[in-house]
């Protein structure tokens, strides 16, 4: 018998809760399916991609848990349009950098931007500066950023 690693253990005090915990609190995962993620990690690969690669969880439960962690809404750009004129605040290789796509722009000048990867905490600096505007942030899955920066920067 294989005894369980320590490194996901759930610390309620902790002031961003660690992915592999709330997924573990949910039910979503047991701690053997988060060994075997940690244990199959490729380099520089985040724990929820190596979880959807690994086919334990799902990329859509992933975002939501991740929007949750990072205490943001989670934004499914699948069946939400894109705002053309939200899209050219960024240009395609800022997008690309930023991993992340403006989706609406607002009367009062805010831009609702979704991002696959909320844990970067000078992310939302960086798209301040980028777009020239005040920023809200949304999660979205990989898969649907890529899908939406096809469908609007052809990339």
């Amino acid at each position: 018998m294989r005894l369980a690693r320590l490194d996901h253990t759930f610390y309620e005090r902790e002031p961003h809760s660690r992915l592999g915990a709330l997924l573990l609190a949910a039910g979503l995962v047991t701690n053997e399916d988060l060994d075997r993620a940690l244990e199959n990690r490729e380099p520089g690969e985040l724990i929820g991609e190596t979880l959807v690669r690994l086919q334990i969880c799902f990329e859509d439960e992933i975002a939501r848990f991740l929007a949750k962690q990072a205490g943001l809404e989670f934004l499914d750009i699948r069946v939400t349009s894109v705002d053309r004129r939200a899209v050219k605040l960024l240009t395609p290789e800022q997008a690309r950098q930023l991993h992340a796509i403006p989706a609406r722009l607002h009367s009062n000048g805010d831009v609702s931007i979704a991002v696959a990867d909320p844990t970067d905490d000078t992310l939302l600096a960086k798209l301040k500066l980028a777009t020239g505007h005040d920023v809200r942030l949304y999660v979205t899955t990989p898969s649907s950023l890529r899908t939406a920066w096809a469908a609007a920067y052809g990339i």
